[in-house]
């Protein structure tokens, strides 16, 4: 596994002093990082999150499980909420065939069918259940508090509608419950209900369940490599351990990021993969940044109201669309490439029409050439209009690389915080609208919301 980080054109020497970072700028961060470091490590050391650990884990309960389920079950559904169902749906898009729930039972070596309910939409729910017979599924609700409404409600959904199907034994049957076996009210539930449980540990938020329970359950139901997926991010960790941004990808994919946003005002981060399967990364990349890095108050408690906004394209297709945004919009962005070195497939173009100067030039090409071919035109244009970028290049997407580069973000997020001084594993702006809709349930405890959500609700509104 290889993993490299090129922040060549995110300075001065590629695109000038004005959008991009000097070397004293870079040193001077460079040099404070080994403390940093040492500050991340002592998270670690404090529980402050269990991801750091994830790639070392045990995996008994889970092994257990997936024996008993593997190839039993036509369909699997993921229900939750936010990062506790982000992380699979994201594992899903990257590692999985294509067009996997389109294949034949065969193709799929009887691996189930996958589908994911994250929203408490209810013509979601009604087409779900118009498309899967639940007596054929295996249902997963990923919830780590068991308080979230939309993933209770869910929950208590399914077992109504499991004993209807399938007998008063249905729940137990076809379940799976993914919670803090602590302080997770559904337990209780699953008790009576005789439903198996994975742990979902409470110092582990959703979005960094990359290797828990949430994510490599349906990884292991669809012929994903656990060892893999494991070792990719145990190398990352590995070759990580350390505090010099110059040979870590990780803390110098913060570094700029951080320098350019703080100096030069580049408030947008985007990231534009080269790679229909790794835009499913940059879609849950997206989620862990803005929830982990969009804080009001640092550690202190202080005001600071930080948090870069994130945005993404996917190539070539968006060099057909964000692109021009990107080179030609607003001087607010740095831009991630994500390239593939092997994309694991070679399609040829024919050379069937030689005497047309317009396709000729294809004629032999590998599809792989051309997308790598769009990428640097991508990356030479946004640099030649002054605007920093950076490109990240993994091997080939398979469990290690994958997982690698998921480790990657998350290692930076970290630090990133850590650079701005906030919680990267707190979400009080999250909390505060689950609690939103504890209130207007009229939950006890939550009066005072409630009647300020009443009076917001009675504001005269200006209509056109």
């Amino acid at each position: 596994m290889t993993i490299t980080l090129d922040y060549t054109n995110c300075l001065m020497e590629a695109i000038g002093a004005t959008h991009g970072l000097t070397k004293p700028e870079v040193d001077t961060l460079v040099a404070k990082f080994p403390k940093h470091h040492e500050s991340i490590d002592e998270m670690r050391a404090n529980g402050e999150s269990c991801f750091f650990d994830l790639p070392y884990q045990k995996q008994d309960e889970l092994q257990a499980l997936l024996k008993k389920h593997h190839g039993h079950w036509e369909n699997l559904v993921i229900l939750g909420s936010g990062g506790s169902v982000a992380t699979a749906r994201s594992l899903f898009g990257a590692l999985a065939h294509r067009f996997h729930n389109e294949l034949e039972p065969k193709a799929r070596k009887h691996a189930p069918r996958v589908f994911f309910l994250g929203n408490a939409d209810p013509k979601s729910i009604e087409d779900l259940f118009a498309t899967v017979d639940p007596k054929k599924t295996l249902f997963q609700v990923n919830s780590r508090s068991g308080t979230t409404a939309e993933s209770i409600g869910l929950f208590l959904y399914l077992i109504d509608l499991l004993k209807k199907k399938a007998g008063k034994g249905g729940p137990s049957a076809h379940m799976i419950l993914v919670t803090d076996r602590e302080k997770s009210p559904l337990n209780e539930i699953a008790k009576q209900e005789k439903i198996d449980t994975l742990p979902f540990p409470s110092n582990l938020a959703g979005r960094f369940a990359v290797l828990g329970n949430p994510t490599l359950f349906m990884a292991g139901m669809i012929n994903l490599s656990i060892p893999e997926l494991l070792r990719g991010g145990a190398e990352m960790d590995k070759h990580c351990r350390h505090g010099d941004p110059h040979t870590n990808p990780a803390y110098m994919h913060s570094l700029i990021h951080y320098l350019l946003t703080r100096k030069r005002r580049k408030t947008i981060h985007a990231t534009f993969p080269f790679s229909d399967r790794l835009g499913a990364v940059t879609q849950w990349y997206n989620h862990l940044l803005a929830v982990s890095l969009g804080k009001m108050n640092n550690r202190k408690g202080k005001a600071v109201h930080v948090g870069p906004s994130p945005e993404m394209g996917v190539g070539s297709f968006d060099q057909h669309g964000q692109q021009q945004l990107y080179a030609e919009g607003p001087f607010d962005k740095v831009v991630t490439f994500i390239t593939v070195r092997d994309h694991g497939a070679k399609v040829i173009i024919p050379a069937s029409q030689p005497k047309l100067e317009s396709a000729a030039y294809l004629g032999n090409v590998d599809f792989s050439t051309v997308i790598a071919n769009a990428q640097i035109g991508s990356e030479h244009h946004i640099t030649a209009s002054g605007r920093p970028n950076m490109a990240i290049a993994i091997d080939q997407v398979d469990e290690a690389n994958v997982v690698g580069l998921y480790y990657l973000f998350m290692l930076s997020t970290v630090m990133s915080a850590e650079l701005y001084g906030i919680d990267p594993f707190d979400q009080p702006g999250v909390e505060h609208g689950k609690q939103a809709t504890f209130a207007q349930f009229g939950r006890p405890g939550f009066e005072d919301l409630a009647n300020k959500l009443k009076d917001y609700r009675a504001k005269p509104r200006r209509l056109c």
